[in-house]
């Protein structure tokens, strides 16, 4: 009962933030826009969605049979599965639902399957690094930077300086991330022993419980033992970041848009850095702001109503395949899409259950 009022309340939110972004827009120009569309582009651009799923498997492959050969077809079903419930589904469970399914097909326990679930999340990370560096070093604006009242309902400017001072700290996070993944494997006995120390600090409970997590990351990093997989597995990481700046250059084709190069790049780290934070099911208004964000900005001419359908257009063409694909891989693999997702949301709160213990200590 918990998940359903969670996710009614998502809805609520996703549904309200799609109405401020909507009010007051003229419905006649986004029809004129929307009838404007090329639709050869649209295909184009829906042709790289779908070249995504199967690049995004083929990198996941070289993770995960390092710990058992599984098929093409077992690991494209739990990915779409769980990009499905990513879309259906508040606070990203879908990456756990997808380990739940990976786990089922290729009869791997849950740890591991969900360790190999996470490092894939450290191979997309660093396709986002190289996108994030491209944008700091190609989008380089000056004095102020203005977003019209049309956007959140008052006109926001920003410094140009603190724009770029936050595009550094998120690759420095980021970055940090990966060599401590790193680190953890080359010298797993002391980043243990340095975490027992830190953590143990504030909690026995809590150090004893981050001890296992870190040891299951350092378990399921047997991709490190590979310099050619783990090479392979980042080299499909760049070609399926490709596949998104790809998708939404075709898209802003197929609205005959004429816009610097580097927007697509700034669209993506911006479309990455809002649907990151949990939010409503579908990612409503979370993938719209930030498309319509980007557009404003840096689009010559671009209206507000030509921006909002941009972004609903490419959320439609985004959702449809990767629902319709989803759908057909549960019937495939013979699964229930309620099943999935108590299994989950239970697992879920078994790996919160040390930190939720921990203030008690």
């Amino acid at each position: 009962m918990k998940r359903y009022i969670q996710a009614a309340i998502g809805l609520a939110v996703g549904v309200g933030l799609l109405w401020f972004l909507f009010r007051g827009t003229n419905l006649r120009e986004m029809g004129d826009a929307l009838r404007g569309v090329s639709v050869m582009w649209l295909l184009v651009s829906l042709g790289f969605i779908v070249l995504g799923f199967f690049t995004r498997v083929k990198r996941w492959s070289y993770i995960v049979r390092t710990a058992k050969f599984v098929s093409f077809r077992h690991m494209f079903s739990a990915t779409q599965i769980g990009f499905m419930a990513n879309f259906a589904l508040p606070a990203r469970l879908g990456e756990v639902v997808r380990a739940v399914v990976l786990g089922k097909l290729a009869d791997l326990p849950f740890s591991k399957a969900f360790a190999m679930v996470a490092l894939d999340r450290v191979t997309d990370l660093f396709g986002l690094i190289v996108v994030i560096f491209i944008t700091i070093f190609s989008y380089r604006p000056t004095g102020m930077v203005v977003l019209p009242a049309s956007v959140f309902g008052r006109e926001l400017s920003f410094s140009a300086l603190l724009i770029q001072s936050v595009e550094i700290k998120m690759i420095g996070v980021l970055v940090a991330m990966v060599v401590a993944l790193a680190l953890l494997y080359l010298n797993q006995k002391l980043v243990l022993r340095m975490s027992d120390a830190c953590v143990g600090i504030a909690s026995k409970r809590l150090a004893v419980w981050v001890h296992g997590i870190l040891q299951n990351f350092a378990d399921g990093l047997h991709v490190f033992r590979s310099a050619s997989d783990m090479a392979k597995a980042l080299g499909f990481s760049l070609v399926t970041w490709a596949t998104f700046v790809l998708c939404m250059v075709s898209a802003m084709f197929a609205f005959h848009m004429d816009f610097p190069w580097y927007t697509p790049f700034v669209m993506e780290v911006l479309l990455a850095v809002f649907i990151s934070v949990p939010g409503p099911p579908g990612f409503l208004g979370q993938f719209q702001y930030p498309i319509v964000i980007a557009l404003m900005r840096l689009v010559p001419d671009m209206t507000p109503a030509k921006a909002l359908t941009f972004s609903m257009v490419v959320y439609v063409i985004n959702l449809v395949p990767i629902v319709a694909i989803g759908v057909f891989c549960l019937s495939w693999e013979k699964f229930t899409f309620f099943e999935l997702t108590r299994e989950s949301s239970h697992l879920k709160n078994e790996i919160r259950v040390g930190s939720d213990k921990a203030p008690s200590d």
